[in-house]
């Protein structure tokens, strides 16, 4: 979680969020008020807020990891096909495409299983 202070913008996730873990420890007045979006600036609030947007920011970067991958991926099949078709299945051409494809498609199996490039 960032210490950053500024505050961010709350959505009713992060209100019932806090409100439960507020419900753990006291049963007052203050939970409505929470809920009802009276009480966005209040810390609680606020982490879970962050948490969700930083979840959210990774979530995001990791798709585009994905997505580069697979188009990396789509790219060398293409260029394979066309050495392939253009000069022969045994041709130096051809097999440094096969070569460069096996390897994009190892680095969007990385990935797409997690583990990063």
């Amino acid at each position: 979680m960032t210490t950053d202070k500024a505050p961010v913008t709350v959505e009713q996730v992060d209100r019932e969020a806090a409100v439960d873990i507020h419900n753990v420890i006291l049963h007052d007045w203050f939970t409505q008020h929470m809920l009802d979006g009276m009480e966005d600036e209040c810390y609680v609030i606020q982490a879970f807020a962050k948490h969700r947007l930083q979840s959210i920011a990774a979530l995001e970067e990791e798709i585009k990891g994905m997505r580069e991958a697979l188009d990396d991926l789509q790219q060398a099949e293409a260029e394979y096909r066309l050495m392939h078709d253009r000069h022969g299945d045994g041709s130096r051409a051809a097999g440094r495409a096969w070569d460069l494809m096996r390897r994009s498609g190892d680095k969007a199996r990385t990935a797409l299983e997690g583990r990063g490039s």
